[in-house]
């Protein structure tokens, strides 16, 4: 049974996918074994040509968006219609079969906002199959008694996973840190499960 997931993040110029735009887009395949740096890693910025968004969020981008008008070498910069079937290709290349089999995602928003603006992209949907249930890390790190009803963010998971350094707010990296968060908390699971057992008993 194929039991790989794709984390996946995005950066955009807002948070309405009506008027705003996705930037970059960083997505790792986790098999739960492979090192997390070694996992196949798909990476580009998007050219949109004409820039829309918020001037907030455009500011905090102007690096992305400099490589984005220069084309700085070593990255990769696609036109929103090419994006679909290279990640589609991507997918494939490493055992995926997103067209006939639904794919299990994961990221720290993806339903409610990188999904929004992934199917903006020209043909998405129609290459890109994704399994109606999101593996969000938070809910790993929920604590109730202290967090209430809200899920935590990503630095209170982080540190709950004994995870050092700072949120990158890079595609890429933000997507290894999910990953990292899951196969920390799959990780502590396996081993309380023999303490469990012994209690079931």
């Amino acid at each position: 049974m194929n039991n790989m997931y794709v984390s996946v993040d995005i950066e955009t110029t807002g948070l309405n996918p009506e008027n705003c735009q996705v930037l970059e887009i960083g997505a790792v395949i986790d098999d739960g074994t492979t090192p997390i740096e070694g996992c196949p890693t798909f990476h580009c910025y998007v050219d949109h040509g004409l820039i829309l968004g918020e001037p907030f969020a455009v500011s905090m981008h102007s690096a992305i968006l400099r490589r984005i008008a220069t084309h700085e070498e070593g990255c990769t910069y696609l036109q929103p219609w090419e994006v679909a079937t290279r990640f589609h290709d991507f997918l494939k290349e490493h055992g995926l079969d997103p067209e006939n089999e639904k794919i299990v995602v994961a990221g720290k928003n993806y339903a409610s906002f990188d999904a929004r603006f992934l199917r903006k992209l020209t043909n998405w949907d129609k290459h890109i199959r994704v399994h109606h249930r999101i593996l969000h890390p938070a809910a790993l790190y929920w604590q109730p008694e202290i967090d209430g009803v809200e899920l935590p963010d990503t630095k209170t998971c982080m540190q709950r996973a004994g995870i050092g350094g700072e949120v990158a707010h890079t595609a890429v990296e933000d997507a290894r840190t999910v990953a990292l968060l899951i196969r920390r908390a799959i990780d502590d699971r396996q081993t309380l499960a023999p303490d469990n057992a012994l209690l079931a008993s």
